[in-house]
């Protein structure tokens, strides 16, 4: 279930609630129990991970087999 960012019409309260989002009409402030919200703008970053890099084999130039060391760096 996404995650909704909402401004209070009336206390000026800011606050996140999940919602599916066909249930975006009935959101209430939890200050002050108005339905006078308007939705705000989310801003997201996407979940990344760093790509692991092979440990460099022992006797061979690096992990990708130069001479001069591994061609990653």
């Amino acid at each position: 279930m996404p995650m909704y960012e909402f401004l209070c019409k009336s206390c000026r309260e800011e606050f996140r609630t999940l919602r599916r989002y066909d249930e975006l009409d009935s959101v209430r402030c939890p200050s002050c129990g108005t339905e006078k919200v308007a939705r705000l703008l989310s801003v997201t970053a996407p979940a990344r991970s760093e790509p692991s890099a092979p440990a460099c084999p022992a006797g061979k130039g690096g992990c990708c087999d130069f001479p001069e060391g591994c061609c990653r760096n």
